[in-house]
């Protein structure tokens, strides 16, 4: 099995189909806009973070945040994703504060713990209902890509794959008939 063919058999397992799942096939060969530079800039790593900290918080496993996730998402969209995702990725990322504010009145930065879970739960049902209804010309909805980014990069971090997952540098043979436990954490492959 060549690595185009196991990478297309772990996102069939996985179960979720990966926007930006090209990247994967042809590589990171897109260009970058200019308008994308600025996720480079000033605090946008943090706030990206802070994004992916409340799709994918701290429990007793390191969140998104500790992983890396908001470092890792300016690379991916700039590097990996079309110009009409790249645009609405970030007239989404512009807009969070706003809508924050008019749910809640105030920033998604002064938010409480619950009230991020719940801004993220109603962003989702959006993302979901506008994925289901788009047409392929159309970009992706900014939190479909977001989330989608926030558990790739947590996923295939050290922190994800060693705290979050099962993981052996070098594995053994493969056992198709290994005995599951109830309880265990998945393997990182």
């Amino acid at each position: 099995m060549n690595r185009r063919e196991a990478l297309k058999n772990v996102a069939f397992i996985v179960g979720g189909t990966v926007i930006g799942a090209n990247l994967f096939l042809q590589g990171c060969t897109r260009p970058a806009s200019k308008e994308v530079a600025s996720l480079f800039e000033g605090d946008t790593p943090d706030f990206l973070g802070e994004l992916a900290e409340a799709i994918l918080p701290k429990t007793e496993t390191p969140g998104a945040k500790e992983a890396g996730v908001g470092q890792f998402i300016p690379v991916m969209i700039r590097d990996c994703y079309e110009e009409k995702d790249q645009k609405a990725f970030l007239e989404g990322l512009n807009g969070v504060d706003d809508r924050a504010k008019k749910e809640f009145k105030k920033g998604f930065a002064e938010l409480s713990a619950e009230e991020k879970l719940q801004f993220v739960n109603n962003y989702d049902k959006e993302a979901k209902e506008y994925q289901s209804n788009k047409k392929e010309e159309d970009s992706n909805h900014f939190f479909t890509m977001l989330k989608q980014l926030t558990l790739t990069g947590f996923f295939t971090s050290e922190v994800g794959m060693k705290q979050a997952l099962r993981y052996v540098k070098i594995p053994g043979k493969f056992d198709g008939n290994y005995p599951y436990k109830k309880g265990e954490k998945a393997w990182a492959i």
